[in-house]
């Protein structure tokens, strides 16, 4: 009898040592390795996807940066009008009026990063009759042939003058006194088919004899 006891009392002690389940998370799917795995996995989609993102905004961005950075180097600033300018109607001239001074505008200069119009000197216009009789404008660069300063009129003496070293230029600007190595450079100058006065202008280099444009 103290056998069959001693029997009982075993079996109840090995019932009381099993261990109970394991507890499940809120959710009821357990906390194990699979969800770590899954979380992680998680992560790092989003990181990648993050990444993805700021680099196409980044390259978005970028392009319109390069071209403005690049934008001088498919450009150029020019100093002479690859056309002719339209400078003046030459119903504004007549023959025998004293020169009128009129500057010469390129919309083809360009600076760094902005295009606009740009004055590329200054010529005097003359209205004149050739050999035949008949009417055509005739065009002088305004710069001094000697070192470039701004030639100016005389009315009363009816002569071209530099106010900087005192040369002195005829109507149809051949030099007659001063330093200049040359007479004033002649611009070429046409009348169009809508009566426009359109000029051709070029610059030259001072201080010679001949004319290189420069």
């Amino acid at each position: 009898m103290a056998e069959s006891n001693d029997s009982m009392a075993s079996g109840d002690e090995r019932d009381q040592s099993v261990e109970p389940a394991s507890a499940s998370s809120g959710d009821g799917a357990p906390d194990g390795p699979e969800s770590s795995d899954a979380e992680a996995s998680r992560r790092k989609f989003l990181a990648r996807a993050t990444m993805a993102m700021g680099g196409i905004i980044g390259a978005v961005m970028t392009v319109p940066l390069v071209r403005y950075l690049l934008y001088p180097v498919h450009r150029k600033v020019v100093q002479s009008a690859d056309e002719p300018v339209d400078v003046i109607a030459a119903g504004e001239l007549k023959v025998g009026d004293h020169p009128k001074l009129v500057v010469v505008n390129s919309d083809a200069v360009r600076d760094a990063w902005s295009v606009s119009a740009a004055p590329l000197g200054a010529v005097w216009l003359r209205k004149v009759k050739d050999a035949g009789g008949a009417e055509k404008v005739e065009a002088l660069s305004s710069a001094c042939p000697h070192l470039g300063c701004a030639v100016g009129y005389d009315k009363e003496d009816k002569k071209f003058k530099c106010p900087c070293h005192r040369s002195a230029f005829s109507l149809n600007g051949d030099k007659l006194t001063g330093p200049s190595k040359r007479g004033m450079d002649p611009i070429e100058a046409k009348v169009d088919a809508e009566g426009r006065v359109k000029v051709t202008f070029k610059k030259y280099r001072p201080d010679i004899s001949g004319r290189e444009e420069v």
